[in-house]
């Protein structure tokens, strides 16, 4: 059976202590920037040094998380953060953007990274995309379920992660743009303000629940299975949390992976009362969504009554140290020489010499068992002597003293050496290939979610149009005439069981002659490599290494993210044309789960809608022809009047976004901006292109 790895989270050093303590095998953990939990305590640089000191003498791997978007702005800082975390001998970092993935292989190649559950890749042409680039390991998306994981680690190579316990965002982690809108406050620059665990009501529906808040993953019953799969690591979430919650998941996943036996009433009962959130699901790894893995009425409760007794427990045991690394030592203690201690371990090997001379014993002799009794003190260190030889000449004497200050100096220095050994010292840049040849693009560009959409807009001057890869197949007769400008648009989400259907159906088209396929996501880009491709919005492209990157790996243009503003939007070098929205609702969540069918039927036709506290309605779509909902902004982006402003920032492409528009909406649209009508929505914002996000 594969060795799996038991990942655990760190919010401060307590939490850290705990999780070593306990049996972790690795700990994730940030530092005060680039890290997508920036509300926990983190660690300072001291700290972080302190944090992988503290973690390899205690043979556990550190993994820092630098999984947030990063501007141009925040370079410098970057690349000295990348360079310190390699020098201090991080085990890797957890990156998100695309652009940091870029600089990190430039500036540290030697520092490994893990692709961070950011990246939505959740098919094996995610996986694969990231194994080119030399990404050791990727973290899939909650969402994915056994048997696509399975599948996933019989067609790829890299390490796979999978969340194992802990909370469970509503929309597809890296995909989620609703506290961005709401409250500038962006998850994807780790600051979620947690949108889903607030209060909706559906389309018509009186009730106000809790209907996007799930409760927390466990998949404790599962370990043996996805041990089996081919499952690298196991990740506990929990950065946010305290140390007695680390302390007892830790503990009892620890438990069962190490002696895999039916999970005992008193263990889920402990995990269920150290934190609940009205239950634990193991919905997503089942391939069973729906209204079981939902806290409709309990979004968020922390310690249930009672557990301060247990907290206590759990946190007085993490004061001993539990995590030894065995060693072998041989101690010499020869008449007339100085006696010695050395040890060996880990491949490391360190000889201390006694500046004493061993005397004869004048009234009793030290024994060997004296000698092992002295040196085997090694209770306050993270190292215990599972070898030990003794070269004891007889009738000599050496003092206690002198015993015990060998081994306390003996030890000091292993441990200094075992510390430098994870060093790495300041890394030789490498060169890269950069690709100059720029073939630009201008215009307008037209998406659509009907047909009766792509009707109303066809015969306006687009330069493209996107339309739904179901939409075209449906309506191929009408569409074909204008397939040498029409980009098929696939999915957000496809998992791996249904990639082979739906990326055939696209190359299909693409070898009749449609003009490209927009990809939302890694695995799109992958599975396209031999076709035309456009970059969509989803790859959160948020600074000029990013689209760099995406040059590199052949797309021909790119949309923006949306959370940039147009400071940000000038900084970034155009080495592909850009693209941004210029009018429509922008897509806030995709869920594996379908929201309305929470309180209501299921709604495969029909307008269909979720309004919050403050009465703002969130029109909901489908993604493609899947049963996966897509959240749209309560609000229409309207840019009609600034385009100019958009023009000077650099951006040749700007794009028209149908969603729930009528046909004669979507013409005065048209309209409005080919010929200037002077018109603009009822309700609508300028996004995030004057303020940005925090």
């Amino acid at each position: 059976m594969n060795k799996i790895e038991l990942l655990a989270p760190a919010g401060n050093f307590a939490c850290l202590v705990a999780a070593v303590q306990n049996g972790a095998d690795a700990v994730y953990l940030s530092g005060k920037a680039f890290g997508a939990r920036s509300f926990a305590d983190n660690f300072d640089k001291l700290e972080l040094e302190k944090a992988v000191d503290y973690c390899h003498l205690r043979d556990t791997k550190i993994y820092v998380t630098v999984n947030t978007l990063v501007s141009d702005s925040e370079m410098s800082e970057l690349r000295e953060y990348l360079v310190f975390l390699n020098n201090i001998g991080v085990d890797a970092i957890i990156v998100q953007d695309m652009g940091v993935v870029k600089i990190a292989r430039k500036i540290v190649p030697e520092l490994p990274i893990h692709a961070s559950t950011q990246m939505t890749v959740h098919n094996s042409d995610g996986v694969k995309m990231l194994e080119a680039l030399n990404i050791k390991r990727v973290v899939l998306a909650r969402e994915v379920s056994i048997e696509n994981i399975k599948e996933i680690a019989e067609k790829t190579k890299a390490e796979l992660e999978v969340f194992a316990h802990g909370a469970l965002c509503m929309c597809y982690s890296g995909q989620c743009l609703m506290s961005s809108i709401i409250g500038g406050r962006s998850g994807n620059r780790g600051k979620c303000a947690q949108p889903c665990r607030l209060p909706y009501s559906i389309n018509n529906g009186k009730s106000k629940k809790f209907f996007m808040s799930l409760k927390d993953l466990s998949s404790i019953e599962h370990i043996g299975t996805l041990s089996e799969i081919g499952v690298s690591s196991l990740k506990i979430e929990g950065r946010m949390k305290g140390a007695a919650y680390v302390a007892a998941v830790v503990g009892i996943y620890r438990k069962y992976i190490d002696n895999p036996h039916p999970v005992e009433k008193s263990d889920l009962e402990l995990l269920d009362r150290i934190f609940n959130r009205g239950g634990v699901t193991d919905g997503y790894l089942t391939h069973k969504p729906g209204k079981e893995m939902f806290a409709f009425d309990k979004p968020d409760n922390p310690y249930l009554k009672g557990s301060d007794a247990i907290k206590q427990e759990l946190l007085n045991k993490i004061k001993s140290e539990t995590r030894k690394i065995s060693l072998s030592c041989c101690v010499k203690i020869r008449l007339g020489e100085n006696p010695s201690i050395t040890i060996s371990g880990t491949n490391i090997f360190e000889e201390y010499i006694c500046d004493t001379i061993v005397e004869k014993a004048q009234k009793i002799p030290i024994t060997e068992e004296t000698v092992k009794l002295q040196i085997s003190k090694t209770g306050g260190t993270p190292f215990e002597f599972s070898e030990m030889k003794i070269e004891l000449d007889d009738g000599v004497f050496v003092t206690a003293a002198t015993l015990n200050s060998m081994r306390r100096t003996a030890l000091e220095r292993f441990k200094q050496k075992l510390i430098k050994s994870f060093k790495r010292q300041n890394p030789e840049p490498v060169e890269e290939f950069v690709n100059n040849n720029t073939e630009t693009h201008s215009g307008f560009v037209c998406e659509v979610t009907s047909f009766e959409q792509f009707e109303a807009a066809k015969n306006e001057d687009f330069t493209q149009f996107y339309i739904p890869l179901q939409i075209i197949e449906q309506n191929l007769d009408a569409i074909t005439p204008y397939k040498e400008k029409t980009v098929i648009v696939l999915p957000a989400i496809i998992q791996e069981d249904a990639a082979t259907n739906i990326y055939n159906r696209a190359k299909l088209l693409l070898d009749k002659g449609f003009y490209a396929v927009l990809a939302l996501n890694l695995s799109q880009i992958q599975a396209f490599k031999n076709y035309r491709v456009l970059g969509g919005f989803r790859l959160n492209i948020f600074n000029s290494d990013a689209l760099e990157f995406y040059k590199s790996v052949g797309l021909e243009a790119a949309e923006l993210s949306p959370e940039l503003n147009l400071r940000q939007i000038e900084k970034i070098k155009k080495v592909i044309s850009v693209q941004t929205m210029v009018y429509g609702r922008l897509p806030l969540m995709v869920t594996e789960n379908c929201i309305i069918r929470n309180d209501s039927k299921c709604p495969c036709t029909g307008n269909n809608k979720i309004i919050d506290r403050l009465g703002m309605v969130f029109p909901v779509i489908k993604d493609g022809a899947s049963c996966r909902s897509v959240i749209l902004n309560c609000k229409k982006t309207f840019m009609g009047f600034d385009l100019d402003k958009l023009n000077n920032a650099g951006v040749g492409l700007f794009r028209i976004y149908f969603t729930d528009e009528t046909p004669e909406e979507c013409a005065r649209i048209c309209n409005t901006f080919f010929r200037n009508e002077k018109y603009r929505p009822q309700d609508f914002t300028g996004g995030h292109y004057s303020k940005g996000v925090q």
